[in-house]
């Protein structure tokens, strides 16, 4: 009896022993399965939190791009373009556009192309030796601490002079640069030493319109080129007329104007008396307010965009002191060059108004 009871004694022990292992497994597996699954939503939190931090890196590259390729576009190339062709009349030069699509050469400089640094000739900065890193770029982006090129011109004229001129307008780590060249000959770097421009209107124009602002209203309207045999026209002699008296008196204006009148006077006296003898010259034209008036300007065009004007005294001078004559001849023998401007439509208009062929 004593046996049967140790016998069950042990057997029920035996039984809380399995119960308790099977448990413990069971609580085991349930706490495996649970770190298992908390793992993988680690995991996969981590997983969302890269690609969202890959999204939004991607996201400020492309705002970035987006960005920097605001700096230059083709609107600021046709208004650079434009700038170069007027700018150019006044100075009496025409420049033509080049690209790595369709270069040009300078003195043995190809234009933009042999300037990158594999070209025949680097770019260099005032000096030959201070060789620089350059690139085309159509929007003005690019690596640091390089010339990225977004136009080039060339000028050339048919005497071969040796005033010529090339223009590379670039970004430097995001700054517009304007670099010119004259170089005549090679050197022993064998590179193209080009310098920032010193011309104020050019670095004002080039900075201006990459800055989005247009083009400078003193350049933005198109030159109406002038030869030395253009025909004579109402609005080409008012428009020397107008170049004349701001020539002679910046501040003059409409209000210094009462009426007007424009002639052919080539082969004329050059005033209706029998005292003076001077003679007008071939192809000369007057615009004035009457004759012999104050402010009269006779003129002969004498090509690129430029006129010689005889500035006459008014009728005053017949009382003057000293021989007409003198006078008369004192002012035809001193022209002045004076550049023909364009003239707004409204001014033009304006002097129009006041003109009577009739005195």
């Amino acid at each position: 009896m004593k046996k049967q009871v140790i016998y069950l004694a042990t057997t029920a022990l035996l039984t809380l022993g399995l119960a308790a292992c099977s448990s413990g497994k069971q609580e085991q597996a349930k706490t495996s399965s649970s770190q298992k699954t908390s793992q993988v939503k680690k995991a996969s939190h981590k997983k969302a939190e890269l690609k969202s931090s890959s999204s939004q890196s991607a996201k400020k590259q492309a705002e970035t791009k987006n960005q920097q390729a605001s700096v230059w576009d083709q609107s600021k190339t046709q208004q650079l373009t434009t700038f170069m062709t007027n700018w150019g009349y006044t100075m009496q030069q025409s420049y033509q556009a080049f690209s790595p699509q369709n270069p040009g050469h300078f003195r043995g400089i190809t234009i933009p192309t042999g300037v990158y640094p594999n070209g025949p000739t680097p770019l260099a900065i005032n000096e030959p030796a201070n060789k620089q890193t350059a690139a085309w770029s159509t929007d003005g982006t690019g690596p640091k601490n390089t010339y990225n090129i977004v136009a080039s011109y060339i000028y050339h004229n048919d005497l071969g002079a040796i005033d010529v001129y090339a223009y590379l307008f670039a970004f430097y780590n995001g700054k517009p640069v304007a670099l010119v060249t004259g170089q005549t000959e090679g050197n022993s770097e064998g590179t193209a030493v080009f310098k920032e421009t010193a011309n104020p209107d050019v670095k004002a124009a080039f900075a201006q319109i990459a800055a989005g602002k247009g083009i400078p209203a003193k350049y933005a309207s198109p030159k109406q080129k002038v030869e030395a045999n253009t025909k004579m026209t109402t609005d080409l002699a008012l428009r020397v007329f107008w170049s004349a008296k701001k020539a002679e008196d910046a501040n003059w204006g409409l209000d210094n104007v009462t009426r007007l009148y424009f002639h052919d006077v080539s082969n004329h006296h050059v005033y209706d008396n029998d005292t003076i003898d001077a003679v007008f010259p071939a192809n000369t034209y007057m615009v004035g307010q009457s004759i012999a008036g104050v402010n009269d300007i006779a003129f002969q065009l004498i090509g690129n965009n430029k006129a010689k004007v005889y500035y006459l005294p008014g009728s005053f001078m017949m009382s003057a002191d000293g021989d007409p004559n003198d006078i008369v001849n004192n002012a035809m023998s001193h022209p002045q060059e004076v550049e023909i401007l364009n003239v707004d439509t409204a001014t033009l208009d304006a002097l129009k108004a006041k003109l009577n062929q009739q005195y």
